[in-house]
């Protein structure tokens, strides 16, 4: 991978171990569990995310190259949810080593961990394409930070730096909203509520990525995400009311799942243009 790849993911993880130390500090807490988290979260991205993709996929490398599939450095070749999930549960492991609640810490590391989201999501102009999408006719826009260019001076859409945009919006908005700190881990269940809204839509216009068929892995990965955070809000609220009245908002979504798969079998199948299905 690129070594200025490397480099700003190491920035961001510096510029977020800080933050979430600083956070924690406001919050009289003590910044060991930070630090430990970060370690662990490190670590545990590198395994769920290559872990997740090989067990995923494994009949797209692991017959070539057998165990080596586990620790080949390939961009494409990662899991970007199963990073995720590592750093959460890093987090998470960090807190119960330190014997505090994992819900405080990850709370206050929320907003810090949708910041490193889109860190990690802008390094991706340096991979060669991952994070484009498809081709820019419009010249105007050939240029950063709207396209990113092949080495053959084609210009291709940046999704990575509009689900950087995304997750840089969320970051900003959760790191200065008070209304969450009345339940405990209200934050970390909103924050990554509306990470993953915008991840579905951006999945969809990437190039590249993991795939079953015409089905987006990463994409239903955030799908099944949404609908535990709904069923789980929604069993903690609303007691006393009916059953339809309580969790109306999972089966809400379950319908919008479906019209995504829809999109994405027509995107995938159908001869009719790419606008008439994102527009429908």
């Amino acid at each position: 991978m690129n070594i200025f790849y490397w480099i700003s993911l190491l920035a961001a993880l510096a510029l977020g171990t800080v933050w979430t130390a600083l956070r924690a500090k406001k919050r009289g807490m003590k910044t060991a569990p930070v630090f430990t988290g970060f370690l662990l979260g490190t670590l545990l991205a590198f395994v769920l995310a290559k872990g997740l993709y090989v067990a995923l996929l494994p009949g797209k490398v692991f017959p070539r190259y057998g165990a080596a599939s586990l620790w080949r450095m390939v961009a494409p070749e990662f899991s970007f949810i199963g990073g995720c999930l590592g750093m959460v549960l890093g987090m998470a492991l960090g807190a119960k080593l330190h014997h505090i609640r994992a819900a405080k810490l990850l709370s206050v590391f929320a907003p810090v961990g949708a910041l490193l989201i889109a860190c990690v999501r802008a390094a991706e102009i340096f991979l060669d394409m991952q994070g484009a999408g498809t081709y820019v006719e419009n010249e105007a826009f050939a240029k950063l930070p709207f396209a990113l260019s092949n080495q053959w001076g084609e210009w291709f859409w940046a999704v990575c730096l509009l689900e950087a945009l995304a997750a840089l919006v969320v970051a900003i908005v959760f790191a200065v909203r008070k209304k969450e700190d009345r339940i405990e881990s209200l934050r970390f269940e909103r924050v990554v509520y509306y990470l993953c809204v915008p991840q579905i839509f951006c999945e969809s216009l990437r190039a590249l990525g993991m795939r079953w068929g015409f089905v987006r892995i990463e994409q239903l990965l955030c799908g099944v995400i949404i609908e535990g955070l709904l069923i789980y809000g929604c069993a903690q609220a609303g007691k006393g009311k009916g059953f339809w009245k309580r969790f109306w908002p999972p089966f809400a979504a379950l319908g919008c799942i479906g019209v995504i798969v829809g999109v994405e079998f027509g995107l995938d199948k159908s001869p009719i243009s790419d606008v008439f299905w994102y527009g429908g």
